[in-house]
C-alpha cells in the first residue's frame, strides 16, 4: 500500500482529532461541566485521534511488532498530551491537571526513547 494514504489518513485524524478537541460539542450533548477538571477532562480522549494521525504519518509498517509497539504507545501519549494542553489552555488551569501533564510526559520520554533504541 503506498505511504501516502497513510500520511493524508494521518493528517485527517490529526484535523479532526483537534477539532473535537476544540470543541467536543460538536459530537456530544452533555453540558459543559462547571468544574474545570472535568471540562479538560471531556477533551481528553479526542486526542487518541491526534495519537492515532502521528502514528499513521510517521510509521508506516507492522513488522518488526516490538518497533510498532513502541511507536503506537508514544503516538497515543502523544496524542493525550497535545489534547490536555489544548484543554488546560481552552478552559482553564487546574494543578491535577498539570500533574497528569507531568506523569504523562514521565511516561512518553522513555516510550520515545524506547522507539528510537528499537527502531534501528
Amino acid at each position: 500500500m503506498d505511504i501516502s494514504i497513510f500520511r493524508f489518513i494521518g493528517v485527517a485524524l490529526i484535523i479532526v482529532g483537534l477539532v473535537l478537541v476544540s470543541n467536543p460539542e460538536l459530537v456530544s450533548n452533555k453540558p459543559i461541566p462547571s468544574d474545570t477538571f472535568e471540562a479538560v477532562e471531556r477533551r481528553i480522549w479526542w486526542g487518541l485521534l491526534i495519537g492515532f494521525g502521528f502514528l499513521l504519518l510517521f510509521h508506516h509498517q507492522i513488522q518488526p511488532w516490538i518497533t510498532t509497539i513502541a511507536a503506537t504507545l508514544s503516538s497515543l501519549f502523544f496524542g493525550l498530551l497535545v489534547a490536555r494542553l489544548i484543554g488546560i489552555m481552552l478552559d482553564g488551569s487546574v494543578a491535577k491537571q498539570w500533574l497528569n501533564i507531568g506523569i504523562e510526559i514521565v511516561i512518553l520520554v522513555p516510550l520515545v526513547w524506547w522507539y528510537f533504541r528499537v527502531r534501528t
